[in-house]
Formats: structure tokens, C-alpha cells, sequence
């Protein structure tokens, strides 16, 4: 039973729209949707409490830059006693074409360094993650690092508010009937 929902990112507003901050974007709508804002919290993130399902469940947006994001998401989930495996990490991947999403149960890092730190700080792979697709770079020569920090492109915009609104309905469905019936229904 997820409890910490925890969408990735980078913070300041240089970051806001980039493909790298689509876990900060999902939390966003998410929280707005539920009329609730993001406060300072006890750690190096920021915090809204969402009623989904008739449970509260915790959204985070780490104040870390994104390779650090897993020291925020292990002082949340311990200050609210929540374990790894009740938690949902929200972040974007180059392995998928835009707009789809793909959901796990648990699984590696796929090389994403704020998956990394999440397992890295929670000390095992067993949480939850929605994974975001951004594509890879047209252009070979541009590095993934570059990529994932730039813009989305204006003919993007549509697929990613698209992509966007998925998430959070998978969101809406991993709380209320668990992560299998969410994969059957996204993957």
C-alpha cells in the first residue's frame, strides 16, 4: 500500500519545465487536483498531504538537485515511519518514447542517478516507480545529461500535458487498487 509519493526533479525555476523534472510536474497537478500545497517540511524537501482513497498520502518534491534526491526521500519515509515498499518514485526516463509510462514494482536504476540515490539511501530496490518517457536526444551528439535538462520542444507540449494527466490517474490507481492493476492498465 503505497503511503510516500515521491516525484523527482530538480529545484529553481532554470529547471521547472525541463524533461528532467516531469516527477516534480506529476506531484504538482497531483496536489493541485487535491487543493493541496507544497510546505517546507523537516528535510531537503518540500511537502503536500493528498486524501486518495480515503487515505492521506505524503507527496514529496526534493529540495536536493536530482543525483541527491534519495537522501529527502529516506528522511520522509523514515519521519512518517513509512517503509521502502510503500513508496512510489516519480521520474522521467530516456528508455522510453515520449509520452509513455511505464510502471515497476521494483527493479534497477536504469542508470537514472536519482533512482540510484533512492536505492543507494533506502538500502534495497524494493519501492515502487512510475517512470516517465522523455526519448532519446534527434541529434546523437547531444549527451543524455544535456538532454534531460533542456526544454520540451513546443510540438511536445501536448503529448507531455497528456503524459502528465496519465501519470497521475496511474497515481490515482497504484493508491486506490495497487501497483499490478496499474501495470495492466499503463504498461
Amino acid at each position: 500500500m503505497i503511503k510516500l509519493v515521491a516525484g523527482l526533479g530538480n529545484p529553481g525555476r532554470k529547471y521547472s519545465r525541463t524533461r528532467h523534472n516531469l516527477g516534480f510536474m506529476v506531484a504538482d497537478l497531483l496536489a493541485e487536483k487535491y487543493s493541496s500545497g507544497f510546505k517546507s517540511a523537516k528535510g531537503d524537501y518540500r511537502q503536500s498531504t493528498v486524501s486518495l482513497s480515503g487515505r492521506n498520502i505524503i507527496v514529496i518534491k526534493p529540495t536536493t538537485y536530482m543525483n541527491l534526491s534519495g537522501d529527502a526521500v529516506r528522511v520522509a519515509a523514515d519521519y512518517h515511519g513509512i517503509d521502502p515498499n510503500e513508496i512510489l518514485v516519480i521520474t522521467d526516463d530516456i528508455n522510453l518514447p515520449l509520452g509513455k509510462i511505464r510502471i515497476r514494482l521494483r527493479g534497477a536504476d536504469g542508470g537514472h542517478r536519482g533512482l540510484r540515490s533512492v536505492v543507494d539511501e533506502l538500502q534495497t530496490d524494493c519501492f515502487s516507480r512510475l517512470r516517465l518517457g522523455v526519448g532519446l536526444p534527434d541529434c546523437p551528439e547531444i549527451a543524455s545529461e544535456v538532454f534531460v535538462l533542456e526544454n520540451f520542444r513546443k510540438e511536445e507540449e501536448k503529448s507531455v500535458k497528456e503524459m502528465i494527466e496519465n501519470a497521475v490517474s496511474a497515481v490515482e490507481l497504484i493508491v486506490s487498487d495497487g501497483v499490478q492493476t496499474a501495470q495492466q492498465t499503463y504498461n
